[in-house]
């Protein structure tokens, strides 16, 4: 059961019915509207100062969303999704992790496994995004980075 589900559980249980049953879409880009995040975890940054990220495994990819303060702007901050290029690799473990039927011990961790994978590979992210170039938008070939806001 994803956040979304348990979220909506939680509330049902209270007697609160949910007017909208699709999330709303989060991403611009083609098909972006009926995804809807596996393994969504949010984290302050420990090294930069009011920074936060949200990772996500969002069809089978992991997927990292950076929330940077700034002193300009309406919003005074910035966003960028980070992916892992597929010359890394790393995508297919997600993939194969998703298609993969085992046995009843691994399926009752499958999610737990996801978070923890999930949590390893966004530190390699994390990483990358840093040793870029956040003024010229040049990050190392192993990410691909979009700002979003």
């Amino acid at each position: 059961m994803n956040i979304h589900e348990q979220l909506e559980s939680l509330l049902a249980n209270l007697g609160v019915t949910m007017e909208q049953q699709q999330p709303e879409p989060y991403e611009e880009h083609e098909g972006a509207e009926n995804e809807v995040p596996e393994v969504s975890i949010f984290q302050a940054s420990r090294d930069h100062y009011g920074v936060f990220y949200r990772l996500d495994i969002i069809e089978h990819e992991p997927q990292l969303r950076i929330t940077i303060p700034v002193e300009y702007g309406a919003l005074k901050m910035e966003v960028y999704l980070v992916r892992l290029s597929e010359r890394t690799g790393i995508n297919t473990w997600f993939r194969s992790l998703a298609s993969y039927r085992g046995s009843a011990p691994f399926e009752r961790n499958r999610e737990a496994s996801l978070q923890h994978l999930l949590y390893a590979v966004a530190e390699i992210m994390k990483q990358l995004f840093w040793a870029g170039d956040l003024d010229q938008m040049r990050f190392p070939p192993e990410i691909e980075v979009t700002r979003l806001v």
